[in-house]
């Protein structure tokens, strides 16, 4: 019994370790992913829905703001799902999904329930609380569309999106 108690505290404190360092959530992030990294970096940089095209744009940021932490906020993404030419997309697509891929590390997440300016040939949404990558490299980023009329889902990709710094 004896051996079985200090193997709990153990693994305890080493959970510890790991949530404190944010090793643990890069960890739990690269492993638990419901896409696989093959399939992510296989999405389409344009998908077609019901005779509509469909674009994905970003802006990837990290705030060094002077009320930030010393080592920054955490990544913020907004993207927008562009239908040229179209209105009203909101109606007939939504993004429930966002992965960002930094080499093998992946980062997935939900939407948050604030929204930009969902307009005419644009949807947008937003992810915060993102990992603490350094600006000024490049990700590729993924979110997923649903067709609201069919329930389908699809994989839309930005390549080689830039993850900008405020200060």
């Amino acid at each position: 019994m004896g051996q079985k108690v200090l193997t709990k505290i153990l693994l305890i404190c080493l959970v510890v370790i790991l949530v404190g360092s944010g090793t643990y959530f890069l960890f739990i992030q690269r492993t638990l992913s419901t896409v696989s990294l093959q399939d992510l970096l296989a999405a389409p940089e344009k998908i077609e829905i019901n005779g509509s095209e469909y674009t994905l744009e970003t802006y990837l940021c990290r705030d060094f703001m002077p009320v930030s932490p010393p080592d920054g906020q955490p990544l913020f993404a907004l993207i927008k799902v562009k239908a040229p030419g179209e209105t009203a997309i909101s109606s007939r697509i939504d993004a429930t999904r966002l992965w960002v891929v930094k080499g093998k590390e992946i980062w997935e997440t939900e939407f948050t329930g604030e929204e930009g300016s969902t307009i005419g040939d644009t949807l947008e949404k937003i992810g915060r609380d993102g990992p603490k990558w350094e600006p000024g490299i490049s990700v590729d980023v993924v979110v997923r569309i649903i067709d609201l009329k069919s329930g389908k889902n699809y994989l839309l990709k930005a390549s080689n999106q830039y993850i900008h710094r405020t200060s």
